[in-house]
């Protein structure tokens, strides 16, 4: 189903970005993706390659409006159409407000939110060359209204806000033109390799949400015919500070 496609993933050089990038190639999809360093581009290029992948990588600095010119420019300079993009980059900040200086705070919010919006409107030329193109924005439940649970900075929690506003009004305009528009909320997750992985835990909220599951989640949006235009996907799990929390009273905890 999404053999001989392009897409173009932001974040591409390490974590999930990587492993999205990874993933897709063995699909069969010719991957262009973006990251801050050249050797996290190399790694995920040589990951690639080896299992006979296609993959290209441009160093990409989404908190910079000419490095996400320049990096769009690149992409269009192929008569080939993007098929998909993926909105992944976003730089994690924790603490109060005024736990972190001026510089990160911008940081976040330009990676995350105004990186995301600038890149994607500089490539709608390549996405409206697809037949079918279809933008994924991997949110985060910080961006979910009222939720608070989460130790993330209040300007990580705005970039998220933000970035599920763009994708919202963006999905209504785009839709006229045959592009869907797609919203991802998971909680807190891990990545345990790019294998399929096997839950072993009988039940649920035992464990972080594992990548894979988000993956296999885009992978069945992407490959719905365009009649299904799936827009939101909300994850429900623990986070991290849950599990933590639950360790530690399962140690206190009076043996019976």
């Amino acid at each position: 189903m999404l053999r001989g496609k392009r897409a173009v993933i932001t974040g591409g050089g390490r974590g999930f970005g990587r492993a999205l990038c990874v993933w897709l190639a063995r699909e069969g999809v010719e991957v262009n993706f973006c990251a801050r360093r050249e050797d996290d581009i190399q790694k995920t290029c040589s990951i690639i390659t080896a299992e006979s992948g296609m993959a290209k990588g441009y160093i990409c600095d989404l908190t910079q409006p000419e490095s996400i010119s320049q990096f769009s420019l690149q992409l269009l300079s192929s008569d080939k159409p993007i098929d998909i993009l993926i909105l992944n980059a976003a730089q994690w900040l924790s603490g109060r407000l005024d736990d972190q200086p001026d510089t990160e705070i911008i940081n976040t919010v330009s990676s995350g939110l105004t990186g995301s919006i600038l890149l994607t409107q500089a490539l709608l030329p390549g996405l409206r060359r697809s037949d079918s193109a279809d933008i994924v924005s991997i949110i985060s439940s910080c961006g979910v209204a009222n939720f608070t649970d989460s130790i993330a900075h209040p300007a990580f929690f705005a970039s998220k806000h933000g970035l599920s506003g763009f994708t919202t009004k963006l999905s209504q305009q785009l839709s006229e033109e045959n592009i869907r528009v797609t919203s991802l909320y998971p909680p807190d997750f891990e990545l345990t390799g790019l294998e399929t992985f096997v839950d072993s835990q009988a039940k649920m909220g035992e464990r972080l949400l594992n990548g894979r599951s988000i993956w296999e989640t885009i992978c069945f949006v992407l490959a719905q015919p365009r009649s299904c235009h799936i827009s939101n996907i909300y994850f429900q799990g623990p986070t991290r500070e849950d599990l933590s929390a639950k360790s530690r009273n399962d140690t206190i905890s009076p043996k019976k």
